[in-house]
Formats: C-alpha cells, structure tokens, sequence
C-alpha cells in the first residue's frame, strides 16, 4: 500500500543507508521491503511514535532488517524466492506440524534433536519449538517476554543447536 509519510521515510532510510549496506545486492529484500514497509511503519509509529527518536529507531530498524538478510545463507535465500512463488505454501497439506515445550519434551535442544525419528515416525516435518529464547528472569510471561531474539535461554542449549535441529 501507498502512503505518502512511509513511502518518503523510507526513500530517506534507504538513501542514507551504512556503506556496507550498499555494497550488497539486495535486490529481493528491497521489493518485500517496499511491499510490507507501511504496515512495519505504522505498527512501529502506534508503539513508538511518541519518542523523539523515532525517525532514527526506524533507520537502525531498516538496516537491522537488511543486516539479518545479508546473514541468511543462499538457500535460506532460495527458500524465500521459492516462497514468493508459492506464498500459501504453510496451507500446502504436505506440513504435519506439532508445537512443544522443548523443556517438557526432551530437556533441551539437543535432546529433542536426539528423538527426531520419533517425530518422523509420526509423520511431523515441522516443529514449533516453544520458548527457547533468552527472556528476563522475572516478568517474562511464562518465556515469551523476549529479551533477545537472536539469543537461545543457555537452558535449553545455543544458537548451533537450534541450527543443528534445523538441518
């Protein structure tokens, strides 16, 4: 969607966007960018519009955003481009998901990588793995009062772990 105050804020981010920025080719970020940046813009204004940083929380916002892209290897990028192409591929009826508690399950990461042939018994190729995130240790909503999305909680193992699962 157009809107004139998003779609000039963000010409301004992406002009003056770091260096390093620049230098990659991030021709499939920028399009999905574009397409999704007035819903980010206002869900972030109703949230923080009232700080006078604002502007400068949405630059670090936009360039943590293309930084986090930057990072994904190539076929964490294919993936995306193959989901565009087939954006209702989470209806697809190839998915048997099943949610759990990692700690409740198998104590921790590794356990739960250890009983993967249970799960491809059953015929589950998606786990949503519930809460493994690093949170404050008091008012943290039963583990989803996220402190740090980029940081496991050391209970149930690390970054590698979730990555090991995964593959």
């Amino acid at each position: 969607m157009y809107e004139q105050a998003s779609h000039a804020l963000l010409n301004e981010i992406l002009a003056g966007l770091r260096p390093e920025i620049g230098k990659f080719r991030l021709r499939h970020f920028y399009p999905r960018l574009g397409a999704n940046f007035y819903a980010i813009y206002s869900l972030f204004k109703l949230l923080y519009g009232d700080r006078p940083d604002f502007k400068q929380q949405m630059v670090r916002l936009v360039e943590t955003l293309a930084l986090r892209y930057m990072e994904r290897t190539p076929a964490l990028r294919k993936s995306d481009l193959a989901r565009e192409v087939h954006y209702n591929w989470f209806l697809s009826q190839k998915w048997v998901a099943m949610t759990l508690y990692c700690d409740r399950f198998a104590d921790n990461l590794q356990g739960l990588r250890e009983r993967l042939p249970y799960f491809q018994e059953l015929g589950v190729n998606m786990l949503h793995v519930m809460p493994i995130l690093d949170c404050p240790p008091e008012n943290n909503d039963g583990g989803y009062a996220v402190r740090d999305f980029r940081k496991i909680d050391a209970r149930y193992g690390n970054l590698e772990d979730v990555e090991a699962l995964a593959a």
